[in-house]
Parts: C-alpha cells; structure tokens; sequence
C-alpha cells in the first residue's frame, strides 16, 4: 500500500493545508475535508503510486484539495474541463490511461470492473489495476488546448511547475500580503501554476470564483473581495473596456495572458489604471507554463506589442520556418514538460529539437534588447496569391474595431487556392454589417480582407465568454 507524503516538492503539507484553509471559494458554500484526511481515504483505496486520475471539477477549493491529496498519495493529477463532452472524457481516460476519474456528479459508465465512492464532495469512479501506471510519482499532467490531440497532456514534476510558479510570482510582484483572484478555469495552466501555485508559495490569499464571466459582477468581486491581484485573457479585458466602468483601486496588479492584447488596449488599460501594474506575460502548457512577462507600466508605448522578457532560467531562440523570414520561438529551460502522454497527433509530436530544447510552434521576433514579439502561429499563415497574411495580424486588428470582442478566422479551400472567411463576435450587434466591412476594410490592404465576414452576438455580452 502507498504511503502518504508529508511534504510535496519540499513545501510541508501543513502548509498546504494552512494556504486551502484561507481558500475563499465563491462558488460554494460547502466545507472542503482536510488534506490529511482526502488523502487517507485515497490511499485506503488502493490509489497506486503513479497512477494518473482525471480531475473534472469545477472551479473551487474542492479542485484544489483534491489535487494536493492525490500527490500526497503519491498519484498524479490530471486537471480536464468539467464540461467536456462524456466521450472526450472516456477517451482521454483510456489513451492516458487514467486509473480513476473525478466528477461532481456520478461519471458514466466506462468499464465493467469499476469501485464507485464518494470522497470528499466529489464523486469517483476507480477503475481496475489491469493496467500498470504510467506515470512516476511526483508528477503531474497539464492537458493541452487541443494543438497535440484531446487525449494527451504534458507531464511534468511538480518541483519544476513550483519553480516556474515562483518565477512568475517574482516577475509580477507577488507579495505574501496580496489577494489573488482566480476566475478563470483551474484546468488552465496559468491558473493552476501562475496563480494558485504561486499564491501558495508566496503565502497569499486566493479567491476563487468561475465562469462565466459578466464585466460588471467581475469588478463588483474585486471591491468586494479586496482583491490586489487579478489577470484575464485578452477576450475578457475587451469585454471590460466595451462595457466601460473603472478599476478599484484596491486592484495593483492586473495580468493579461493566453492570447496577444492589442497595444491600443494595452495604454487604454494604462490609461484607466494610472498607478496600477500591468503584467503582459507569454507562456504555453509544455513550457510549465509561463515563458516571459513584459512590466508594461514600467516600458516605453513602443513596447507595448512586446510580451517582454524571458523568465529566469529561461532561454529563447528563433529557428527559420516556412516560407520568407518567418522565424519560429524555441525555448530551454529547467521548467519544461518532460515528456508527452497519451494520445499525441499533429505537429506537435515533433516539437522537441534538442535536449531540453522545444520548438513552440509560434512565429516570434526578438529586438536588439531581447524582448519578444509574438507574430502569429505557424498555422496563422496564409499564401493568398503571391501575398503573405498573417492571420493573427488581421485578427487583431479586428479588435480593435468598437463593439468587437472576439475575432475568429477560418482557411477555406476554393479552385483558386486559400481563401478565409472571418466570425466576429459583437457586444451589440445591431450595427449594421456594412459599416462594420468598411470600418476593417480600412484597417486591412485589399489582399487582406476576407473573403466573407460572419456577425454573432456575444449573447448579453459576455455572460458565457470565459476562454
């Protein structure tokens, strides 16, 4: 039978009950059974050392304590979205393979030799020991967005996702005093590893609350909660300056991350927050996860499409790609995954080139003083003609147009070559098409313009956009 750790990559696991302990979780009101006792009940079941379980819970201290519990155990977590369709859940259990799955309500059925129990305020379906684990204690999995298939993630040791976590926290500021704000989902690996993680090593408070996400109810919490730190993704803060209404000032610190914000919502946002921070950081799951942080309060304007410097320990170099200059971002450092698990598919099976040496799949350049610009994904590239469109340019711009919160483009295939047709999602849309067409069309040269522009409503502005 395995035994129980009494500390997780040095931290003792008082400690990581005293940090769950100050959780306020603002999606429930129910109590969270203590670390020491989860991780009993695991181990009293057989929980093997190495075996991976899948974790599909909500946004919550619940999440969190099961984490913990499960490593304490000497197993391997595996953080999925709650929502995942049943059938990506069920293949993502069999490719990985996990040994148990973790739902707030009863998981469907999988297997024929399945011991289904209660733990905690979660439910759990523990499959049969048929299979040998396949991963090593100490370990976690940090599932990807989809660019290496739906059923694989990224493992790594928890002491490397620490190291990273404090690298973070050192880049924005994060101080033992500080109330951090988590929003967004869990299962993200800036949430699970720059926020909660982080908080955890530098003592912070942290609140949790979840999607969806309403502009006015976000700024509402951070009055409320006398939050100090918060990040959103690029999405998230559009729909906040669409909305308009101002910042506590209790808020110092505000990240933005998962995507490119704009450099004209970057000085509006200085703009509404003159004495606050603004953290622009750049990161990607198998790099564990963040990779550089730009200070954008502290830079001149002509950095503000800069996603700043590479984190310590971190090392960056750009390898040519493709057609022309393009010129693709690789990154070393002592954070990365250490290998892939499950099943892997496309490109990224072939993301490693070197030792500790990985190829992100992103277009970067780097200036004289070595801060990084992000150009688009290798995948946001289309030849049209003899013209080269970087997709991620044209979306951008696109949000910059008012009432556009997101932009989505779509390669199509015609008889004349590539082509692409853009969905724009509106805060409002009863403005008219055709002013919206002209509006970009100014913004795009005419070989940039798509070939059709689809119009959607956000549905009461953001109610359901947490991505």
């Amino acid at each position: 039978m395995t035994e129980i750790a009494t500390d997780l990559a040095g931290l003792p696991l008082s400690s990581i009950q005293a940090f769950l302990g100050r959780v306020r979780d603002l999606t429930t009101s129910q109590p969270v059974q203590p670390l020491a006792q989860l991780a009993a009940a695991w181990r009293a079941r057989g929980l093997r050392p190495g075996d991976v379980v899948l974790l599909a819970l909500p946004n919550g201290a619940e999440l969190l304590a099961q984490t913990f519990a499960i490593l304490a155990t000497r197993g391997v977590p595996a953080l999925v979205s709650p929502s995942a369709p049943a059938a990506r859940q069920k293949a993502l259990v069999e490719s990985l393979p996990a040994r148990a799955q973790v739902a707030m309500r009863r998981p469907a059925p999988l297997a024929q030799d399945v011991d289904r129990f209660a733990l905690g305020g979660a439910e759990v379906a523990l499959f049969s020991e048929a299979q040998p684990p396949t991963a090593r204690p100490g370990e976690m999995v940090l599932l990807t967005s989809g660019t290496s298939g739906f059923a694989s993630g990224c493992v790594f040791d928890l002491d490397a996702l620490f190291r990273n976590a404090s690298r973070h926290a050192d880049a924005v500021g994060l101080r033992p005093n500080d109330t951090v704000l988590v929003n967004l989902p869990l299962y993200y690996s800036y949430s699970l590893v720059a926020q909660a993680f982080g908080s955890l090593l530098r003592g912070a408070d942290l609140v949790v609350s979840g999607p969806p996400f309403q502009p006015a109810a976000y700024l509402r919490m951070l009055a409320e909660q006398g939050i100090t730190v918060s990040a959103l993704t690029p999405l998230l803060v559009r729909a906040l300056l669409q909305q308009g209404g101002g910042f506590p000032g209790g808020l110092r610190s505000l990240g933005v991350g998962g995507d490119v914000l704009s450099p004209e919502h970057v000085a509006r946002l200085l703009r509404q927050r003159p004495r606050g921070e603004l953290y622009l950081t750049y990161g990607l799951s198998e790099a564990g996860p963040r990779v550089a942080t730009l200070a954008a309060h502290a830079e001149p304007s002509h950095r503000f499409a800069s996603v700043g410097l590479p984190l310590p320990g971190t090392q960056v170099s750009l390898a040519p790609c493709g057609p022309g200059s393009q010129r693709e971002l690789l990154v070393s450092s002592d954070t990365l995954m250490k290998r892939r698990i499950g099943l892997v598919e496309g490109e990224k099976r072939h993301a490693w080139r070197g030792p500790h040496l990985l190829a992100t799949g992103d277009i970067f350049d780097i200036d004289a003083d070595g801060y990084l610009y992000f150009q688009g994904r290798r995948s946001d590239f289309l030849v049209r003609g003899s013209e080269k469109i970087c997709m991620a340019s044209v979306r951008r711009l696109a949000t910059t147009l008012p009432g556009v919160l997101s932009a989505r483009t779509q390669v199509v295939t015609g008889t004349e070559g590539d082509d692409y047709e853009m969905v724009l999602t509106m805060a409002d849309d009863s403005r008219p098409r055709e002013h919206l067409t002209e509006a970009l069309s100014r913004l795009l040269r005419l070989a940039e313009r798509p070939r059709r522009i689809h119009v959607v409503s956000a549905d009461g502005a953001t109610a359901a956009l947490h991505k």
